[in-house]
């Protein structure tokens, strides 16, 4: 018996789906059931070979579908078992390619394989186990896409998702395995293995929080002050950590992770890197459920800490250091279909981290407090996501979707100094999609609700000097403080309503070629607000004597015994934080177009991306242009090109930190009992408007299949342009002005970048067999070469930099843009990674072995050297020596019934316990080691 897919007419040029049971006697020329055959198949079939090439155009949707289009765009008979397909989706498949190469895409990550016997395909499983189990191999996708990308989008599928070593749970973390992602050299520190950040990436030489991060097409780029996380950020009156992406969805509850690097469609705007586009799962058809629980603890993690951060080390007293750490993950998912057309997923995680640090400096027991306390990380992620096919043209999925993070901390060497850092946010959106006569009609409407905010035990803070009455602090000498009180509340939030139409027409042909037009219309309205919702108190500089009363009820004096033998202590200052509030609104549209054109072996896609707001009042206009040239007409040998100009995004912190130092008050007074006299402060950064920092790109790449294996060179060149940096008015060659510090700054659009990226990737088409085992593996290579010298957009250049004067680096004069990126700045890497299957032991193996290159870290010594008379700053390099690793992940499923099973698994990263050397930028080049052999144990059970 097989499963016969017949196309019938639904009217107005469309087709449906019915699916009958039919005996076959014969498979040349079989007709349907219900009397109507694939078109074109009796006559044709014989001849239509997979390796021809069709203009193909099958959206994503359910396998059976898309195989009644295949066949229908093909000219193929296709023929497949009804229960393979149960919970099967398609990838979509767009553009000129082979019948061959199409299925491949289709089919790619499904454990489906087929056969041809010259007029039909028939479709097999990879393999079966013991009673009929169905077993899907995984198979490792990056590089792979939906369509033609012209080498600009790659495909991290859900089996590599859920096999990838190293189970903290961000999504960057799966990034590790792309060519054209950097990260940070500090990121994997030895110091703090207890941290659960998602870390921090650049794509082709960007800066971390120009890439455009999405859930399902939708932004969730937090723009209120990514650049700023951190111990000192996270320890200032005025400002909250943030990060670059608002929503840390889990990476279990992600169908696929697209990451677009070059030759972006014109449908992608607000990054000047890349676009990491999370795709969250659809329901089974059938009701599943999974609940897990992993673990890692410091006591299985290997540390390698220098010998002049040992001392710190064995007496944390905050983040920077997390000698003792447990982390734990929770998960859970339940899905299915209530009906036959409306399913619904609910997924969540909890990830938790205990770090125990002293309370005091160099482990001092206090008699009169706790000495000791827990820093605390929570990171969770709940969705609920639906999917209705109202009809056969109309579909409709909403989502909503939480992501809170709160980092429990605190202030070492105070009293009551207990703060919240609180990350995060919300979205809630609708997508619709209608299949026209000759459009497809996807309109996304979406609401986001981010916030990188701060609780705190108290909004003052006092730094009293020790006293037999203020007697919690460490007694070293007699100037040693017992501070009490924390940073005070603060509240940044960005809110944000979006939406979206994209029009992908049927494709056309026209003057001798094939035209698919796709455009679309963004429209958004965003709110950022900076607010202090509570007034405070700063008291620092303290007035010690021999009084022995307090006037008037004084909260800021005491009378005590002091170390220095003065009985008396209050304030002579203090600084008030008054309540206010900050806040920007920004509306925002954009309009694309492109047209994917195919003229034999010839293929173009030019396009444009037309876009505007009201924040900068700018416009800008970003061409873009891909294109690709198929020597053989097979897609065995193709040429591929590009140029194009990406735009990013202007933050929101410019304008939120222009007020923040007007809302405090400097008091003084003379006397214990004297009047303050108060003088409000003046602010240090003021705002003006900026343009929008553009990239410019080129790419040339080649793509090669040989021996059933996919090479893929690519090279790309960026430049960066109107980078923000900030300066001083006497930079800048300006006035003081009223209301503001003589020396205040200002945002300015002085910086610029250039960069060089050069990757290979080679992928085998299909799983290499041996004996009863499965295995797919990527080999991926890089090289890069990022000219970066401007920090971060809060970094304040002085005349030389501004100016891009000349400096001495490694010996030589040159000028001061020339410099090298000092971080997110490996020259070059290599990348292994392999997935192995057997079936027969339920056994899966990923391994993941990665070789960073020596290199020269550049760092600025903070000296000058006289050149000419003129004094010219000195940078010099430290070496770095190479950083191999190997990571190592180990599942182990035993079945209890049918469709369910206890699984378990081990993550080993740093197999090997490599000691990896990280060297700062700093004036020291301080060196710091990554974290060594760690271990994480996870176990759970699937239904």
């Amino acid at each position: 018996m097989f499963q016969v897919f017949c196309p019938v007419p639904k009217g107005r040029g469309g087709w449906s789906l019915r699916l009958k049971r039919a005996a076959c006697g014969g498979l040349l020329g079989l007709a349907c059931l219900n009397g109507v055959a694939l078109p074109a198949l009796a006559d044709n079939a014989a001849t239509q070979l997979p390796s021809q090439v069709h203009a193909f155009d099958i959206p994503a949707q359910r396998l059976s579908s898309a195989l009644i289009a295949f066949g229908q765009q093909s000219g193929l008979q296709v023929t497949v078992d009804a229960q393979w397909l149960r919970d099967q989706q398609s990838n979509p498949v767009h553009g000129q390619l082979s019948s061959e190469g199409a299925l491949a895409r289709l089919l790619q990550g499904s454990g489906i394989t087929w056969d041809y016997n010259g007029s039909v395909l028939t479709f097999r499983l990879l393999a079966e186990a013991d009673a009929g189990k169905l077993e899907l191999h995984d198979t490792l996708v990056l590089g792979g896409t939906e369509e033609n990308s012209y080498q600009g989008a790659t495909v991290i599928n859900h089996q590599a998702v859920q096999s990838f070593p190293g189970a903290n749970g961000d999504i960057t973390k799966l990034l590790q395995m792309h060519p054209a992602v950097q990260f940070s050299s500090s990121q994997q520190s030895s110091n703090n293995p207890g941290e659960i950040d998602p870390a921090d990436i650049s794509i082709n030489g960007a800066k971390f929080w120009q890439n455009n991060f999405m859930i399902d097409g939708i932004s969730i780029n937090n723009d209120l002050d990514p650049g700023a996380h951190g111990y000192g950020e996270a320890r200032q009156f005025e400002s909250a950590p943030s990060r670059s992406y608002g929503i840390a969805l889990d990476a279990d509850l992600l169908e696929e992770v697209k990451v677009y690097d070059s030759n972006v469609p014109a449908e992608y705007g607000g990054f000047n890197g890349g676009v990491i586009d999370s795709i969250t799962r659809r329901p089974t058809e059938d009701f599943h459920g999974k609940i897990s629980y992993s673990m890692s603890r410091s006591e299985w993690t290997r540390y390698h800490i220098s010998e002049a951060d040992q001392s710190q080390f064995d007496n944390s007293t905050d983040e920077r250091f997390t000698p003792e750490f447990k982390k734990t993950t929770v998960r859970g998912i339940l899905e299915g279909h209530v009906t036959d057309n409306f399913g619904a997923i609910f997924a969540f995680s909890q990830r938790r981290s205990v770090m125990p640090l002293n309370l005091y400096d160099n482990s001092y027991v206090s008699p009169n407090n706790d000495s000791q306390k827990d820093q605390e990380r929570k990171l969770d992620s709940y969705m609920l996501k639906t999917y209705w096919d109202v009809n056969d043209r109309l579909s409709v999925e909403t989502t909503l979707m939480k992501a809170p993070q709160e980092n429990v901390m605190f202030r070492d060497n105070y009293l009551n100094s207990g703060f919240v850092n609180i990350n995060g946010g919300q979205q809630g959106a609708i997508k619709a999609v209608w299949e026209g006569d000759h459009a497809r009609w996807t309109h996304t409407l979406a609401v986001t609700d981010l916030y990188s905010s701060r609780e705190a035990d108290a909004n003052e803070t006092i730094q009293w000097y020790y006293s037999s009455v203020k007697n919690w602090g460490n007694p070293v000498n007699n100037t040693s403080r017992s501070g009490e009180g924390a940073f005070g509340s603060i509240d940044q939030t960005q809110k944000g309503l979006d939406y979206k139409l994209k029009m992908d027409w049927e494709t056309v042909r026209f003057a001798g070629a094939t035209h698919a037009f796709t455009a679309g219309i963004d429209l958004s309205q965003q709110k950022a607000t900076w607010e202090r919702p509570e007034t405070g108190q700063s008291l620092s500089s303290m007035t010690r004597d021999a009084g022995t009363l307090c006037l008037g009820n004084d909260p800021y004096c005491s009378v005590g015994l002091l170390l220095n033998g003065d009985t008396r202590q209050w304030a002579k200052v203090r600084t008030q934080l008054n309540a206010g509030k900050i806040e920007v609104e920004e509306s925002a549209w954009a309009i694309h177009a492109q047209d994917a054109m195919q003229i034999g072996k010839l293929g173009l896609r030019p396009g444009v991306r037309f876009e505007g707001d009201d924040y900068m009042d700018k416009k800008t206009v970003s061409p873009r242009f891909a294109g690709d040239y198929d020597f053989f007409g097979d897609r065995s040998t193709v040429l591929v090109f590009g140029v194009n100009r990406y735009y990013g995004r202007n933050l929101f912190k410019y304008r939120l930190a222009d007020g923040r130092q007007a809302l405090n008050t400097a008091y003084r007074r003379t006397t214990q009992g004297g009047a303050w006299t108060g003088t409000t402060n003046a602010n240090s950064t003021r705002f003006s408007t900026v343009d929008i920092p553009y990239d410019d790109e080129w790419t040339l790449g080649l793509e090669q299949r040989w021996l059933d294996t996919d090479f893929k060179l690519k090279y790309v060149h960026r430049s960066g342009r109107d980078k923000i940096v900030k300066a001083n008015v006497r930079t800048l060659g300006e006035q003081p002005l009223d209301g503001y510090i003589l020396l205040y700054t200002k945002y300015t659009n002085e910086g610029s970048s250039d960069s060089d990226n050069l990757s290979l990737t080679v992928t085998p088409v299909s799983p290499i067999r041996f004996l009863n085992s499965y295995t797919s593996f990527q080999l991926a290579l890089d090289w890069s070469r990022t000219k970066d010298a401007y920090g971060s957009y809060d970094s304040t250049a002085d005349a030389d930099e501004y100016y891009d004067r000349d400096v001495i680096y490694d010996g030589s004069p040159r000028s001061y843009s020339e410099l090298p990126a000092s971080d997110f700045n490996r020259p070059w890497t290599a990348r292994l990674s392999t997935i192995t299957e057997i079936p027969a032991w339920n056994l899966t193996i990923s391994n993941f072995f990665r070789y960073r290159g020596a290199y020269d870290q550049i760092y600025n010594t903070g000296t000058t050297a006289d050149v000419n008379g003129e004094a010219l700053e000195v940078y010099d390099v430290a070496s770095v020596q190479p950083a191999p690793t190997w990571d190592l992940r180990v599942k182990w499923e035993i079945p209890t019934a049918k469709d369910q099973a206890l699984f378990m698994a081990v993550d080993v990263t740093n197999v090997t316990d490599q000691v990896n050397e990280i060297v700062s930028s700093g004036s020291s080049a301080r060196t710091t080691y990554e974290v060594g052999r760690q271990y994480w144990l996870e176990v759970g059970y699937r239904f």
